[in-house]
């Protein structure tokens, strides 16, 4: 029997661990995780000519136009093998989006990472990332051996800057405003599949690998 393969997005509130269930899943099934944040600050860092239209609307601390974040987006992907399939994370953010994305390729999966606002705010305002290599702590969840001391490299932890409750509250309200209409988009085309981000990762992912075995996909 052909194996199902995966052509998944992944999306949810800020700290609700999607990024670390993707890079579970891509790992299990061996395809590509594609971070649409990452292409985004590739092209500012490259300083191609779209990159410098996005890099005003970050200084400015604007959202990028759809049509703006598509094109990115689909330039990118085309230089990408997906044969194997792939998982999005990042993109789609709003149905305008997701609709422009159907356009380009068959979304087989959605998965929706779901967390309350307040756990949101616990977590985010309990991260600590290393100002040298990046690697991520919690407070209490993932704490460091060291208190403020990163167990990978020594370096030292410190919050990010926009991780303090009044600004985590405001991504949290553009995410219920902008991108959480998804949820109904990716239900009416019967590819949802949606979880409590609240378990310990472990479950998270077993929960996750469960749901997917029912609907064909298999690693």
């Amino acid at each position: 029997m052909t194996k199902k393969r995966i052509q998944a997005v992944l999306f949810g509130p800020q700290g609700c661990g999607k990024g670390t269930q993707g890079q579970l899943l891509a790992e299990r099934f061996d395809v590509p995780l594609i971070g649409a944040g990452e292409m985004l600050r590739d092209e500012i860092r490259d300083a191609t000519p779209i990159g410098k239209i996005l890099h005003g609307y970050v200084d400015a601390g604007l959202m990028a136009p759809d049509d703006l974040v598509n094109a990115v987006i689909a330039e990118r992907i085309k230089h990408l093998d997906l044969s194997r399939g792939f998982i999005l994370d990042g993109f789609p953010r709003n149905v305008e989006q997701a609709i422009h994305l159907d356009k380009q390729m068959k979304i087989n999966l959605a998965v929706y990472l779901k967390i309350s606002d307040t756990e949101a705010v616990r977590r985010l305002t309990g991260r600590r990332q290393c100002v040298r290599c990046k690697t991520i702590f919690h407070v209490t969840d993932v704490p460091p051996a060291k208190s403020g001391i990163c167990s990978v490299c020594g370096g030292k932890l410190a919050p990010r800057d926009d991780d303090y409750e009044e600004a985590i509250r405001k991504r949290l309200a553009t995410f219920h405003f902008m991108t959480e209409p998804l949820v109904t988009y990716y239900r009416q085309r019967g590819v949802l599949l949606t979880l409590n981000g609240e378990q310990p990762i472990p479950y998270v992912f077993e929960d996750l690998i469960n749901k997917m075995a029912k609907l064909g996909f298999s690693s």
